[in-house]
Order: C-alpha cells, then sequence, then structure tokens
C-alpha cells in the first residue's frame, strides 16, 4: 500500500487551513511572527501521522484534527527557540524568526505558540486528559533532548548511546507523541496506543539520522535550511560521533577546517564519511531502525498497512 499524493495534499490542506485560524488577530509583533512560522510550509509530517493513525485505528480523521495542529505547532514551536539557540539563518527556505525580527521576538513568539497548542489540544472532543498527560509529557522531553545537544556541543567523547538516547528524546519523542495522540482520538485500548507511540518513536529516531545524512549529502535548496550549521556548532549527529571512533585526529582536523571554510571543510569531512564507510552504516542504521518501528505495528493486523506506507516517507525523503 502506498500513500497518494492527492490524500496527503488533502491533509496538509486542512492542517494549513486550521493553523491559519490558530491566532488571526493580537499585537502585531507578536501575530506576525506566529503566523509567519505557521504559514512558512514544511512538510507536516507529524500532524499527518497523528491523523493517519486516528483513522488507520478506526475513527474519523478529522476527530484527531485539533491534536494534530497541536504536535504541530509544538514542533514548530521548538523550532524557533533551537533556531535563536543555534544561530540557524534559514528554516523552510526563509529567514527564521530571529534574523527577521530578532531573538526577544523569537522567544516571545516561541512562548505564545506553545500556549496556543495547549490551547488547541484542549479543543479536541476526546480523551484530553490522556491527551493533555501525553503532551506534556513529551513536550519536556523534547526539552530534555535539546539540553543533552547542548551539553554535547563541549564534548569530545559523546557515544553512540548517548546520541540515541540525544535524538529519542528531541526528535523521536515528538513522533512517538503525534502517533500516540491519533490512538488516542480513536479511544484505542492501552496496548495499541503503545504499540504506535513506540512505532512513532523509533520513527524519529530513524528521521533524525536520516537528517544527519542530508545535513552533509543534500543541497540548501533541497533541504531549505542553512547546511553545515551543526557542524560550525559542533553539534554531535551520528555520522560525526561515528567518524571519531574510528578517524579521530582526521575529522577533528576537518571540523576545524570547517570553521574557516564551511564548504572545504564539508568536502573533507564527506570523503572521510565515505572511505571509512560512515555513510553506508548510517543508512543501514536508518533502514534497519524502520523495520523495529514496523515490528511494533504487527499488534494491528491488517490496519498497519497506512503507517507502514507512512514509513516509506521517512525512508525515502530528499529534506
Amino acid at each position: 500500500m502506498t500513500i497518494s499524493p492527492e490524500y496527503l495534499s488533502t491533509l496538509r490542506e486542512r492542517i494549513d487551513r486550521r493553523l491559519v485560524e490558530v491566532y488571526p488577530h493580537g499585537p502585531r509583533l507578536l501575530a506576525e511572527p506566529i503566523n509567519y512560522v505557521l504559514t512558512g510550509g514544511g512538510k507536516r509530517l507529524r500532524p499527518i501521522l497523528t491523523m493517519i493513525t486516528a483513522e488507520a485505528l478506526g475513527t474519523r480523521d478529522d476527530r484527531a484534527l485539533h491534536a494534530a495542529v497541536a504536535v504541530e505547532i509544538l514542533h514548530n514551536f521548538t523550532l524557533v527557540h533551537d533556531d535563536v539557540m543555534d544561530q540557524d539563518r534559514t528554516r523552510h527556505g526563509q529567514p527564521t524568526v530571529h534574523t527577521r525580527w530578532d531573538e526577544g521576538v523569537a522567544i516571545l513568539t516561541g512562548d505564545a505558540m506553545f500556549i496556543n497548542a495547549l490551547g488547541e489540544l484542549q479543543r479536541s472532543s476526546v480523551a484530553v486528559t490522556a491527551m493533555s498527560q501525553a503532551f506534556t509529557k513529551g513536550a519536556l522531553a523534547v526539552c530534555e533532548g535539546q539540553a543533552l545537544d547542548k551539553e554535547f556541543e563541549s564534548r569530545s567523547d559523546v557515544s553512540l548511546e548517548e546520541y540515541r538516547t540525544m535524538i529519542d528524546l528531541k526528535t523521536g519523542y515528538m513522533l512517538g507523541l503525534a502517533a500516540e495522540l491519533g490512538a488516542l482520538a480513536a479511544g484505542s485500548e492501552p496496548a495499541q496506543v503503545d504499540s504506535v507511540r513506540r512505532f512513532g518513536q523509533l520513527l524519529g529516531r530513524a528521521f533524525q539520522i536520516q537528517d544527519d545524512l542530508l545535513e552533509l549529502f543534500s543541497d540548501s535548496g533541497t533541504m531549505g535550511k542553512s547546511l553545515g550549521s551543526d557542524l560550525l556548532a559542533d553539534k554531535k549527529t551520528y555520522l560525526v560521533v561515528a567518524a571519531l571512533d574510528v578517524a579521530r585526529e582526521e575529522v577533528q582536523g576537518a571540523l576545524e577546517l570547517a570553521k574557516g571554510d564551511l564548504e572545504a571543510g564539508m568536502d573533507v569531512l564527506r570523503d572521510l564519511l565515505q572511505q571509512n564507510g560512515i555513510q553506508a552504516q548510517a543508512e543501514g542504521v536508518v533502514k534497519d531502525t524502520i523495520a523495529q518501528a514496523l515490528d511494533e505495528l504487527n499488534i494491528l493486523g491488517e490496519r498497519k498497512q497506512s503507517l507502514v506506507a507512512f514509513s516509506q516517507l521517512v525512508l525515502n525523503r530528499k529534506n
């Protein structure tokens, strides 16, 4: 089974229509950046996962719409603040909020977006208490993941296990939350809720490692964001952590070169990753992790097919 482009387009349009309605009025210095972010593009993978999960588990996807939009607002809130912390200048092909306005506006925008996400969740007509508990737990996990990410910037001895812990919190938990909310909207049994949450978390792990690959082996036009910013910020990606284990001095030299000449440093690092089999290793981990995620769906029987198809969007994405 595949998910048709037309169906995905329909879901995105419904999500986008609701996002426009989230904060239509307010002080200009708040309403403008909020709507700039929420209408600025993006794949909408997380809210689409919420709605597909709800439908797969036997309810109309519109019952999950408010929860889906809440997840998307939460995700974008984290990006606004992450961009300030990392000093990224481009997001979804346009200037980041702190670049177009300033850091104070970006912080305020993120704060208001988080509050709007909570408000959107409260509009759900089903399982609001369970959804709210899952939502707050997920939001805290994302903050914990970001804290580890920042901590790792000053360390050169980060292990792959520590890296996985960080991305499971920062990225995996968000996709796990998206699937969990869809299952809760459908009134699913606890075992099914747990299953789709683990599916989403593993999918998120694969998504982040895929993102690490695209950061080096894609281009800014395709990705829609600043490439190489992770290197300049001493971020510990899967590729960097794995490469430091096998060619520490050479990798450190490439990272140092990138700070003076980003393109040259990235070229050297790409060569090292390919020569030492790290790129192929990471690609294999992405595929294996998605396979683990799919195993979590066996409890759903034939109802898993749309979620299986969704996982292929992650495996095959180019940005």
